[in-house]
């Protein structure tokens, strides 16, 4: 599959890899496709092993200029603060993200700043899931009101 992505023909838009068992080591092969397709629009890796490791090597993949990217599932795929920080970075740069799920991480009220950057940032960002991770009462609240200044977007808590 790597190699079918890292062709020149490939014209692949929507790719969903949920629940493939992928894990840290098999994402450095995804992770170096997705760095030269410049076509897909929608990456689907939810329910898979990634880790903050794995993550991260997507997310040196997402900073290509050329990437498309408009919609990113990394649902349950144990994404810690450490990891969501060099993600969300590198989200920050694609103004063509309208989606992220986020939901049955790890993720703590430290991640409040990142996402909201990101979601201040990204007039795109239409929906952001964040159901199912470790926000306080106070942090949950301070990702709501999110939505008073982006009218159209929708923070699921």
């Amino acid at each position: 599959m790597s190699a079918a992505l890292r062709n020149p023909e490939c014209k692949i838009q929507k790719l969903w890899l949920s629940r493939v068992g992928l894990t840290d080591s098999g994402a450095e092969d995804l992770a170096s496709a997705l760095s030269t397709n410049t076509s897909l629009t929608l990456l689907d890796l939810n329910y898979n092993k990634l880790g903050d490791s794995g993550v991260k090597l997507v997310s040196a993949a997402l900073r290509n200029p050329e990437c498309k990217i408009q919609a990113l599932g990394l649902e349950d795929v144990r994404l810690t603060d450490s990891g969501a920080e060099d993600l969300l970075s590198a989200l920050s740069t694609k103004p063509s993200l309208m989606g992220l799920d986020l939901d049955s991480n790890s993720l703590t009220d430290r991640s409040v700043p990142a996402l909201r950057r990101l979601i201040l940032t990204l007039p795109s960002l239409e929906w952001i899931r964040l159901r199912g991770n470790r926000f306080s009462q106070t942090g949950g609240k301070e990702l709501r009101s999110l939505q008073e200044p982006r009218p159209g977007l929708t923070v699921y808590l």
